[in-house]
């Protein structure tokens, strides 16, 4: 059994910050108080040091995922200068899970966002060094996970249950986590996304996702350190802690975490119902289709329509979890046997909530670019197409 460490409070107010500071943890180790994995730690955005507005506007986020080893089982977390009118293109990415891709329907699913070779996001602590060159790196990947303690093996059956565990978004630089996934032997299965506005498509998705992401962030995290003193005490990491000498700066903390989302996405945010992991109704296939569909409506109310058929585009919203799946999450084999008819009722009119069926229906909205008459599909892997060329970059795949 591993030992556990919880970062202590000089630790998590650097996190909070707004700072250059990059955070090296131990994936299977480090943890924030309340008992979640700290290398799952969500993207966060610092919206006051961000600029939504001027024509080069840029994001800066913090807990992007680079350079960790995970053959040592290492999470490095970075703070990033993104710039908005970078962004090129975004990919659906659907991850097969199982050996083959066609076998069933397990699929992890991802947004991937390409930037321009001159306007790709940065490293800030990266930015004013004075040896190496590059800063920089070619794509971003946003992805939906499950949130939970380094005892909780993640489940599918688990997973029905919405108490059984929290939501995260991360953020990877795209090649760190290709070569996670083919440490895993897994491969991208990737759709080009077709949004109206053109950049200013772009822009929109890249703003809602981060939006929704850092809403359900700061609520979890407040969450978590809403607790009476006794609990937080609790997970003092170190013996010559004083209630009386660390309360201020827990207070601290908590302000900081608090701090104001951007007003211009307000109406993005997820409900604080709908704010835990659900394997049907809040998982990475279903938010990630949500996010893609709110934005595909909210460039229609700007008067943005090129390439859409408005008549196929499915409403952003989300199924309702039902009474038979968290009895199924704790259910026996006789009682998971009475529950299938409902499961297959709930799978019947709510097709969506399998990955696989995604790209079809966004397909069928006009929101997937088409190559030869139907959606253009594109393989990355070590058997097949190699997302980056030798320079770094994002290598250009016909």
């Amino acid at each position: 059994m591993p030992e556990f460490r919880t970062l202590n409070l000089e630790q998590l107010l650097k996190w909070a910050e707004d700072n250059k500071d990059i955070m090296r943890l131990r994936s299977d180790r480090d943890l924030l108080p309340g008992g979640y994995m700290a290398a799952l730690s969500p993207v966060l955005v610092a919206w006051q040091a961000s600029d939504l507005q001027s024509q080069s506007g840029h994001l800066i986020l913090r807990n992007v995922n680079y350079g960790g080893n995970p053959m040592e089982r290492t999470t490095v977390l970075h703070s990033v200068r993104v710039p908005l009118d970078g962004v090129e293109a975004a990919e659906l990415i659907l991850v097969p899970l199982g050996r083959r891709r066609h076998q069933g329907s397990a699929y992890h699913v991802e947004l991937r966002f390409i930037f321009a070779a001159a306007r790709c996001p940065e490293f800030i602590n990266l930015a004013d060094s004075t040896t190496g060159t590059d800063a920089c790196f070619p794509d971003l990947i946003l992805s939906w996970e499950a949130w939970r303690s380094p005892q909780q093996k993640f489940s599918l059956k688990a997973g029905l249950d919405e108490s059984a565990y929290a939501l995260s978004m991360r953020a990877f630089a795209g090649p760190q986590l290709l070569l996670e996934d083919n440490i895993r032997g897994r491969e991208w299965i990737s759709y080009r996304l077709n949004l109206p506005g053109g950049k200013v498509g772009l822009q929109e998705l890249l703003k809602v996702s981060l939006a929704q992401g850092d809403g359900v962030a700061r609520n979890t995290i407040r969450r978590l350190l809403q607790q009476d003193d006794d609990t937080w005490m609790a997970h003092a990491p170190t013996a010559e802690s004083k209630p009386e000498s660390e309360e201020p700066a827990w207070r601290e903390l908590q302000t900081r975490l608090a701090e104001t989302k951007s007003p211009e996405f307000e109406l993005a945010d997820l409900a604080e119902t709908e704010q835990s992991y659900h394997v049907l109704v809040r998982s990475c296939a279903t938010l990630t289709r949500h996010a893609v569909l709110l934005t595909a409506w909210r460039l229609v109310e700007q008067g943005y329509t090129d390439g859409l058929n408005v008549d196929k585009l499915p409403r952003a919203e989300l199924a309702q979890i039902e009474g038979w799946m968290s009895t199924m999450a704790h259910a026996d084999l006789r009682q998971i046997f009475l529950s299938a008819p409902d499961a297959l009722r709930f799978l019947v009119r709510n097709p969506q909530v399998l990955p696989a069926k995604i790209p079809d229906e966004l397909d069928v909205a006009g929101l997937l670019e088409r190559k030869g008459g139907k959606p253009r599909e594109i393989h990355y892997g070590r058997n097949a197409h190699r997302p980056y060329a030798a320079n770094g970059g994002v290598k250009q795949v016909d």
